[in-house]
This record gives C-alpha cells, structure tokens and sequence, in this order.
C-alpha cells in the first residue's frame, strides 16, 4: 500500500460536503469490479477519489481519500474491506479510467457519460 499522510497536510481530505456529496458519482461493484466496494468520483481540489470504508455502502465521514495520479492515501483504511489486494484492484480501475475520471473532475463530461463509459477491471 502507498503512504498514508497525516490528515492535516490536506484540507478536510476525508469528509464531504454536501454541495460535494451532490457533485460525485457513487459507483459500485457492478461498475467497477472490485467487490464490495463503493467509490465516489466528482470535482474536487484536485484529482482524487473516495473510496468508503464500508462495504456495499458510503457515509461521507466514514471513507479515505487516494489523491491521483500519486496514490497517496489520505485517511484511515478498513483493512477488513480494503485489503492489499483489493487496494491494488482500486489502483488498476483508476489508471485504467485516469482520463475519464480527470475530465469528469473538471466538469468536462457529464455523470451520464462517465457512467456509460466507465471500464471495470
């Protein structure tokens, strides 16, 4: 797994907002691939993904956050759900959805779009 950094290098990296919560796109195994798991993709500052520390479900103060293209991990891991090797499949669906995941987070696509096009791993 990639370095977890202290909460405090980031701005509130681990919660959302509401005006956020309405902007992200929710998706889930049956889009992604990876079992269980929930990530939210939306504009943000920068280009990141949530990732819920709870399966099949998410709640905005219960995720982390992995900062793209570095993978940097901001937050606590539910290492019961998010193991490595799922950390690792995580990882692949974003380099592999990198581009579209980037221009839904500058308001260049719509949620529409990224859904239909989105690739699972």
């Amino acid at each position: 797994m990639k370095k977890i950094l202290k909460l405090n290098e980031y701005n509130n990296y681990t919660s959302l907002s509401e005006d956020e919560l309405l902007e992200m796109a929710n998706i889930t195994d049956t889009k992604t691939g990876i079992k269980n798991v929930v990530l939210w993709i939306g504009p943000n500052h920068g280009y990141r993904i949530k990732v819920s520390n709870l399966p099949n479900s998410f709640k905005p103060n219960n995720c982390f956050t992995i900062t793209i293209p570095d993978y940097n991990v901001i937050g606590d891991i539910n290492t019961k759900l998010i193991t490595t090797e799922v950390f690792n499949d995580i990882i692949k669906f974003i380099e592999l959805n990198i581009d579209l995941i980037c221009k839904y987070s500058e308001y260049e696509t719509s949620t529409e779009y990224l859904l239909d096009n989105i690739k699972s791993i």
